[in-house]
């Protein structure tokens, strides 16, 4: 369990399979997987070991996207898929209870603001099915939403790789960093939950 937030081991293993596979199921499906970190390490990768960056994005994109729809899919149809043990364990009601107001604060944009938001990016199709919101406007979204979060995210860590080749002597610090920054949403967020609590 520990080599899933391995992510060098996870890259350097199963190279592009192992990356589409994750974001796809982090995307839609089940949030215990590296995200923002995946990205940003495959695109520091790219420019400094053999990773593609030019296949690697529409890669990153396409799984994105595809996990989107599932995750959409999955809400869609939630009260059916609550009878299997599995589904009941991934979809806690706490995280989509979460996710419902975040999308009820943010609207639309929720599908583009989510991307950049750990867990909550997972639920947010989940909770868009479940509301019913219209296909084509989801579909709209979620592809600007996949093109934004795949191409910031990795090219980020490609440019960084870029600019300090030696940076892969540090990765293990830079992915604490990557994970910290990308956590910052929720910590400001339960804060400020708590303020209006009080």
């Amino acid at each position: 369990m520990t080599q899933l937030f391995d992510i060098p081991y996870l890259i350097t293993t199963y190279g592009y399979l192992g990356i589409f596979i994750i974001v796809f199921l982090e995307s839609g499906i089940f949030f215990a997987l590296p995200g923002d970190s995946l990205l940003f390490t495959a695109g520091l990768f790219a420019s400094i070991f053999s990773l593609q960056i030019y296949f690697l994005i529409p890669l990153i994109f396409f799984a994105t996207f595809l996990g989107g729809l599932a995750g959409y899919e999955i809400g869609a149809n939630l009260e059916r898929l609550k009878r299997y043990s599995i589904f009941r364990k991934i979809l806690k009601e706490e995280y989509v209870a979460r996710t419902h107001e975040f999308f009820d604060r943010h609207g639309k944009f929720t599908i583009i603001l989510s991307r950049f938001v750990p867990i909550v990016r997972t639920f947010v199709p989940i909770v868009a099915g479940v509301a019913q919101m219209p296909y084509k406007l989801f579909v709209k979204y979620s592809l600007v939403s996949s093109i934004l979060w795949s191409t910031i995210v990795t090219l980020s860590g490609y440019f960084l790789g870029q600019i300090f080749p030696h940076i892969k002597d540090y990765m293990s610090i830079v992915i604490l960093l990557i994970v910290v920054i990308s956590t910052l949403p929720i910590v400001f967020e339960a804060m400020r939950k708590q303020k209006k609590d009080l």
